[in-house]
């Protein structure tokens, strides 16, 4: 077996994928009976929540608030394009948060990947989210761990991000 085949039918082990038959290898097979398989498993996955929580905070810190981080970050790490580099996965997670049917999660990931890509210089132009809430009301709650009453901030805004702009970030109240 070959370098690239024992990392790729590692990778499908402890990312729980079916195994295919091209890893079915008796090496494989005695890691996956050898019952140390789901410890690899947990401490893979609490690596990746743990590095998402400390690049994405305010996604992060919207879903815990939720007490959907861990399921989040769980489904995240069995995607096949989950990456152990920090900062692309950041970007991906974030993409992937904000493609999500809920709107303040999708605004918050999407300023946060804006953000993000300004500071690690991938930022090419200004970047426009769309807010159901109050995004000054949202990122205090995230940043300090006040309880968030979405009911109460209500309200059409949008965020522009751009590296030329004053604290590099700007709202405006919608109609």
């Amino acid at each position: 077996m070959n370098l690239a085949g024992l990392q790729d039918g590692l990778l499908t082990l402890l990312k729980s994928r079916e195994q295919e038959p091209r890893h079915d290898h008796p090496y494989f097979r005695h890691l996956e009976s050898s019952g140390r398989l789901p410890v690899l498993r947990e401490i893979s996955a609490w690596w990746r929540g743990l590095a998402i929580e400390e690049t994405c905070v305010l996604t992060a810190a919207l879903l815990k608030k939720r007490g959907t981080f861990a399921d989040e970050a769980a489904r995240f790490a069995d995607r096949p394009d989950a990456t152990p580099y920090h900062q692309r996965q950041a970007a991906v997670f974030l993409d992937a948060m904000g493609r999500e049917g809920d709107p303040l999660l999708a605004a918050v990931a999407t300023f946060e990947a804006a953000l993000l890509a300004i500071g690690t210089g991938a930022a090419t132009a200004p970047v426009t989210v769309h807010w159901q809430h109050a995004p000054y009301a949202v990122l205090e709650s995230l940043l300090t761990g006040t309880p968030l009453d979405e009911a109460r901030i209500r309200g059409a805004h949008r965020t522009v991000v751009s590296a030329d702009l004053p604290g590099l970030f700007r709202v405006e109240a919608l109609p």
